[in-house]
């Protein structure tokens, strides 16, 4: 099949260049109409629903609908792989796109017999590292192909000698123009501040370019029809609960909106997750919120860890879950509030939990993608309880945020 046919015309426009001399206007009038809406050309919110809960709510829609759409390009993509000998994968991405690159990267070292690794776009660039990208399919996670370190890191990566792919939602961005391949999902552009269903969609690619590849190189490791199955079914999975997980993240929202902080545990592909909700609890409701291994959490966070604080713990069944329900005892014993997204069939560490949100039972790796859902509606109903925050816009209706915004992210940098 050769590698994936590159999509010609022209990229959808959108109002990424609105920053012209009437900028300082702009900015001085954001508590108006918040500079974040103008990047992004989407209607401006005052209340619930913001633009951020569609997008959330668009995750199952988004996810059948790339699962339907790519299977054709990530086989192209493994057999350009398998023609030019990889045998390492790396991912990279800046935020949300980084972790969503954590999480494939756990999927590729589970369903392949290869090395794989992830790194920020941006350490990539100063990185002194021997990356050793001669035999290496470099994965590049973004979702509008438009942020310029990860595009750099593209551009590096290829004159290095690596096989490119963008990962993006966006078709004819920048980035795939630069690459040597492309896999779409599905979804297009965000309608607020935050990465939503792009996370989802991006990762569920990576696990099913994971998945074909070892199906190609160890047939016989693992059940890979059933695997795939558990991915498929996730959208409906969701679709059929959503009213239910909407109202429990609201409950639980009601209850933690003024948390001091947040600590997210998560292991081995669920780090990505801790990752992402932590992040998620940063630029939505503005709790502080740091993501962790268990181990980390074990040897290190016990002292942080008081009855103000929340400790959310992902535990789907796997090698990590005994050091999860350590981390589930210890918020039991230090009478600290705790939330567990669990699998409907666990009955012990959610017996341990203040609050548990429950998710399909399937594999660790494949629990990532519906994960996503409550780890970004969580924080979403923290930011909506909490009455006067607005979680589109990352603080950028407040003027001296949103020249910080424009300072760090001209037009046409992200």
């Amino acid at each position: 099949m050769g590698t994936v046919e590159k999509q010609e015309g022209v990229e959808p426009r959108k109002e990424w260049d609105w920053l012209d001399e009437r900028g300082e206007r702009a900015i001085e009038g954001t508590g108006e109409k918040p500079v974040m809406y103008i990047a992004l050309g989407s209607e401006p919110k005052t209340a619930h629903p913001f633009n951020l809960y569609h997008d959330i709510m668009n995750i199952p829609k988004a996810l059948r609908d790339t699962l339907a759409t790519i299977p054709p390009q990530v086989a192209a993509v493994a057999d350009e792989i398998q023609r030019r000998g990889v045998t390492r994968v790396v991912g990279t991405g800046l935020g949300t796109s980084q972790f969503v690159a954590i999480g494939a990267a756990a999927a590729f070292w589970k369903f392949t017999p290869w090395e794989a690794d992830s790194v920020d776009s941006a350490e990539f660039l100063v990185s002194q590292r021997n990356w050793d990208l001669a035999r290496t399919a470099f994965i590049i996670y973004s979702g509008s192909g438009r942020t310029v370190d990860s595009n750099r890191a593209a551009q590096l990566a290829a004159e290095r000698g690596a096989y490119t792919v963008a990962v993006t939602s966006v078709p004819h961005s920048p980035l795939t123009r630069i690459t040597d391949a492309a896999i779409v999902c599905q979804g297009g552009f965000d309608t607020g501040g935050s990465d939503t269903f792009h996370y989802a969609t991006r990762l569920a690619a990576g696990i099913l370019l994971a998945l074909e590849l070892g199906e190609r190189t160890t047939p016989g490791r693992h059940d890979y029809a059933a695997l795939r199955e558990q991915l498929n079914r996730i959208p409906d999975w969701l679709e059929a609960h959503l009213g239910e997980l909407d109202g429990r993240c609201r409950s639980i929202a009601r209850q933690y909106k003024h948390a001091r902080a947040v600590l997210t545990v998560g292991g081995g592909p669920n780090l990505a997750t801790a990752e992402e909700a932590a992040l998620k609890f940063d630029e939505m409701a503005h709790i502080p919120a740091k993501a962790m291994c268990p181990g980390r959490h074990i040897h290190g966070a016990l002292g942080l860890t008081d009855e103000r604080i929340v400790t959310l713990v992902i535990a789907p069944p796997g090698p990590s879950y005994p050091w999860l329900r350590q981390v589930a005892q210890a918020t039991v014993g230090l009478k600290a509030p705790s939330i567990g997204f669990v699998t409907e069939d666990d009955e012990d560490i959610a017996k341990m939990m203040d609050y548990v949100v429950r998710l399909p039972s399937v594999e660790e790796t494949i629990f990532t993608v519906p994960a996503t859902f409550p780890a970004q509606l969580l924080p979403y109903y923290c930011a909506v309880e909490q009455g006067d925050i607005n979680p589109d816009c990352q603080r950028s209706n407040i003027p001296r945020y949103a020249r910080v915004w424009m300072q760090l992210f001209p037009p046409g940098t992200h």
